[in-house]
C-alpha cells in the first residue's frame, strides 16, 4: 500500500528535477545560426555568397564582417549548437563541423549531425588562451541547391 502512495510523489520529483535541469542549462548553450540567401549562393560550393552568421546570445560575437571572418568568443565548457535557415524560412541542414586548424577545442576532428537532425552540437573541451583560434569547416545543405562549405572561427576564453 505504501509503495502505491510513493510512486506518484517519485514521478513528480523526477519530472521536476528534469524540468529544472533543462531550464538551467539554457544559459550554457550558444546557438550559432547560419542564414542563407538562396538567390545569392552562386555556383562555387567552396565560396557561397549570401551567407551570414549570428549567435545567440549576441554578446559572444567578436567579428562578423563576412561569413569567413565570423568569430565568436565562448567560455570553456559551453555547449555550441549550429543551426541553419534560409531568408525565406526554409531549413538549411548543417551536415558536419570539421576541424581545419588552430586549437582543437572539441578533441574530435569531425562533429556530425544526429541521424535525422538538422543541426550539430557539442561541448567545448579546451581553451584557446595563448593559442591559435579554432578554425573549422562547416558543411551545409540547401534544399534543391546542393552542399556548400564555409570556415569561420571560435575563440575560447
Amino acid at each position: 500500500m505504501k509503495t502505491q502512495n510513493r510512486l506518484p510523489s517519485l514521478l513528480c520529483f523526477v519530472f521536476l528535477f528534469i524540468s529544472i535541469s533543462l531550464f538551467s542549462q539554457k544559459d550554457d548553450v550558444v546557438d550559432i545560426i547560419l542564414t542563407v540567401d538562396v538567390s545569392q549562393l552562386g555556383d562555387n560550393p567552396n565560396a557561397p555568397g549570401g551567407c551570414t552568421f549570428m549567435a545567440e546570445p549576441n554578446a559572444v560575437v567578436l567579428e562578423n564582417l563576412t561569413a569567413k571572418d565570423f568569430t565568436i568568443g565562448v567560455e570553456n565548457g559551453k555547449k555550441l549548437k549550429w543551426k541553419g535557415r534560409t531568408t525565406d524560412g526554409d531549413v538549411v541542414k548543417i551536415l558536419k563541423i570539421h576541424y581545419l586548424s588552430g586549437t582543437n577545442i572539441f578533441n574530435k576532428s569531425n562533429l556530425r549531425r544526429c541521424l535525422f537532425g538538422r543541426k550539430v552540437r557539442n561541448r567545448v573541451r579546451q581553451t584557446t588562451i595563448d593559442k591559435p583560434d579554432y578554425i573549422y569547416g562547416i558543411k551545409f545543405k540547401v534544399k534543391k541547391k546542393g552542399k556548400y562549405y564555409l570556415d569561420p572561427k571560435i575563440r575560447v576564453k
